[in-house]
C-alpha cells in the first residue's frame, strides 16, 4: 500500500512539472512572436509561468489533502479491523486459558490417588489456644495394608482407616502453629505417594479477628511540612468478638493522637484524615482490636515514609494476651 501511495504522489508531481513546462515554453513562444511583430496582441490566452505554476501547486496540494483524507479512513479501517481482532484473539485466549486450567485441574484429579480430602473446625480452647482439627481424606485405591500420614509442616499426624477407603484423624492444633504446606504420604507395601492438600495454614485468621484495611492517600510538601490527606476503611472479619477497635497515629515512632474507631469498624464506613508533620519524618498508623475472648491484636503499617533506615520490627502484625505477653506475630510483615 505505501509503495502505490509513493508512486501515485510521483505520478502527480511529474505531470505538475510536465504542465509547468509547457506553459512556460508556449509563454515564452509567444513573448518571441510578440517581439518579431508577428502578434501584435500582447494579451493571450496562455497563463504565464507563475500562475501555471499556482495553479499546479495548489492541484498538488488538493490532490495530496484528498489521499491523506483516503489514507486516514482506510488506516482507521484497518485499525478498527485489528482492534476487532485482538479483541477476538484475547477473548480466545481467555477462552482456552481457562479449557487449559481445567483440563489441568481434571489432569491432577485422575492422576491424584485421592478423591477428596476435607477438615473441619472445633471451637477455640482460651485456655491453650488450641482447636481440634478434625480431617478425612478418601482415597481412589487402597488396600488393607494402606497407611495414611499427614504431615502438616514439621508435624506428622496418623490417619485411623475408617474402611471404604476414608482415613481420618482429629488433630489438636495451637491456632498460632504455622505450617507452609501440607500433604498426604500415602505408603502402600513397597511404595510410598505424596499429594499436597489443602490445609490451613495458620488457623488464626480462621479464629480471630485480624485487622486490615483499603486506603487512599496523598502527600503535599508544604514550607518544610508534609501534608497527609485522603481516608482509609478498617476491614475486620469476625465482628462478632469485637470488643473496641482503636487507632493510634504516629509519627517517627512518637505518638500522636489514639482514636476510637470501633463503631467504623463494625459498620465499614470509611474514616477521613488530614495531618501535617515535619518532613523528612514517616506517617504511621496502628490498629488495635480488642476482643471478648481476650486477646489485644496491633498492626502497624507505614503510610508516609521518605527513609530506609527504620527497624525491621516497624511494621508488624502481632497478637498479645491482655496481660501484654506476645502470642504470634506474622514473619511476613
Amino acid at each position: 500500500m505505501v509503495s502505490s501511495i509513493a508512486l501515485f504522489l510521483i505520478v502527480i508531481l511529474i505531470f505538475a512539472a510536465i504542465g509547468i513546462l509547457i506553459s512556460i515554453i508556449r509563454y515564452n513562444r509567444h513573448l518571441d512572436k510578440v517581439t518579431k511583430g508577428e502578434v501584435h496582441d500582447t494579451h493571450s490566452a496562455i497563463p504565464e509561468p507563475r500562475i501555471a505554476a499556482g495553479i499546479s501547486y495548489k492541484t498538488v496540494l488538493m490532490l495530496i489533502l484528498i489521499l491523506i483524507l483516503f489514507m486516514v479512513s482506510t488506516v482507521s479501517g484497518i485499525v478498527a479491523t485489528l482492534q476487532e481482532r485482538m479483541n477476538n484473539l484475547e477473548s480466545d485466549m481467555g477462552i482456552l486459558q481457562n479449557q487449559l486450567y481445567q483440563m489441568q485441574l481434571s489432569i491432577e484429579k485422575n492422576s491424584s490417588r485421592i478423591e477428596s480430602f476435607t477438615y473441619n473446625l472445633s471451637d477455640l480452647r482460651t485456655d491453650d489456644y488450641t482447636v481440634i482439627v478434625g480431617t478425612e481424606a478418601l482415597l481412589k485405591e487402597y488396600s488393607d495394608e494402606t497407611v495414611v500420614q499427614l504431615v502438616v509442616g514439621d508435624a506428622v499426624y496418623d490417619l485411623s482407616d475408617k474402611g471404604n477407603g476414608i482415613f481420618y484423624a482429629d488433630i489438636e492444633r495451637s491456632i498460632f502453629d504455622d505450617a507452609n504446606e501440607s500433604k498426604l504420604i500415602i505408603k502402600e507395601p513397597g511404595k510410598n505417594y505424596t499429594e499436597m492438600v489443602d490445609f490451613p495454614a495458620c488457623l488464626v485468621y480462621e479464629y480471630l479477628p485480624m485487622p486490615s484495611y483499603e486506603c487512599c492517600f496523598n502527600s503535599n510538601e508544604i514550607l518544610g511540612k508534609t501534608k497527609v490527606e485522603g481516608d482509609y476503611t478498617p476491614v475486620v472479619y469476625g465482628t462478632e468478638d469485637i470488643e473496641s477497635v482503636t487507632v493510634t497515629y504516629l509519627s517517627d515512632g512518637k505518638e500522636l493522637e489514639t482514636v476510637d474507631i470501633t463503631q467504623e469498624t463494625l459498620t465499614r464506613t470509611p474514616i477521613n484524615i488530614e495531618r501535617t508533620v515535619p518532613s523528612g519524618q514517616d506517617f504511621t498508623f496502628r490498629i488495635e482490636v480488642i476482643t471478648k475472648s481476650g486477646f489485644r491484636i496491633a498492626e502497624q503499617s507505614l503510610m508516609l515514609y521518605s527513609r530506609t533506615d527504620y527497624p525491621d520490627d516497624y511494621e508488624y502484625l502481632r497478637v498479645y494476651d491482655m496481660n501484654g505477653n506476645l502470642l504470634w506475630e506474622d514473619d511476613f510483615k
